[in-house]
């Protein structure tokens, strides 16, 4: 699967993609592949195949340990929403009394995204694929 064809399959709207940040992708890919029957590609970045389909992926620790944008150390899933305009987004959950976790980002040939928290509390984030 080509980096181009990978997220060009992404829905445009809606939730589109989910992230497990964990602390063991290993004990991670093997436990929701017998649950759920997704495959985990290989690689530092392991993305969750539905068949072909890409739906999600799972990230490790960071080089300052496993503290995540999106909460602290424990594990947890984060849910994508299809956005037009990332940093427009950014800008519209800060005034409306959200916050900025992670401020947007490019990842090449795949789009753009942001980690936002909304006023309630809850991470979530926000990703408009390439073109």
């Amino acid at each position: 699967m080509q980096e181009g064809e990978t997220m060009a399959q992404l829905p445009r709207t809606g939730f589109i993609w989910h992230e497990l940040m964990t602390t063991d992708t290993e004990g991670a890919r093997a436990f929701y592949q017998q649950v759920t029957g997704l495959v985990a590609t290989p690689g530092d970045y392991q993305m969750l195949l539905d068949g072909d389909q890409p739906v999600g992926g799972l990230i490790g620790p960071t080089d300052e340990g496993p503290v995540w944008p999106s909460g602290g150390p424990e594990p947890h899933w984060i849910a994508y929403i299809a956005v037009e305009d990332v940093d427009a987004a950014a800008r519209r959950a800060r005034d409306l009394g959200g916050q900025v976790l992670l401020p947007p980002v490019d990842i090449p040939g795949f789009g753009r995204a942001a980690v936002l928290r909304d006023p309630q509390g809850a991470a979530f984030g926000v990703f408009a694929p390439s073109s």
